[in-house]
């Protein structure tokens, strides 16, 4: 993530929001364009989001409730994906890259385990910020 957009999110996680273009780019000190293109990163990731206040033609950005769940529940996908993606390229490959089937075996083995225990991480913190009433 590039560094003004992990600075906007990290204003944003600490403070909530909404700020307007103007009202970030001033707290963190950068350009409003810079401003413009990591929020709109951070929108696209679902880790912020845009709202509008009755009355006022700019945008402002908040926290998105449920962002780094749904974070990390893309990252799962990306992850299954891998891990098929990698298997099913082993599998196509001639007997005589034994070496390269092996090595993508791993990488498949490693994706599934990998999305498998952050999928269970997960459920296990959702369930427990719902018992605290967090989410």
């Amino acid at each position: 993530m590039p560094r003004i957009a992990g600075r906007l999110f990290g204003l944003l996680l600490i403070e909530g929001g909404p700020f307007s273009f103007g009202e970030l780019a001033d707290r963190l000190q950068v350009s409003r364009g810079s401003i413009s293109t990591n929020a709109r990163l951070l929108d696209d990731l679902g880790l912020i989001e845009r709202v509008a206040k009755p009355g006022d033609r700019q945008d402002y950005y908040r926290i998105a409730p449920e962002g780094l769940v749904s974070l990390f529940r893309k990252q799962v996908a990306k992850l299954r994906w891998s891990g098929e993606y990698y298997r099913s390229t082993a599998e196509q490959l001639p007997d005589h890259m034994g070496h390269a089937k092996r090595r993508l075996t791993v990488a498949a083995t490693c994706a599934h385990k990998a999305a498998e225990g952050l999928e269970r991480g997960l459920a296990e913190a959702e369930a427990i910020l719902e018992e605290q009433n967090v989410a």
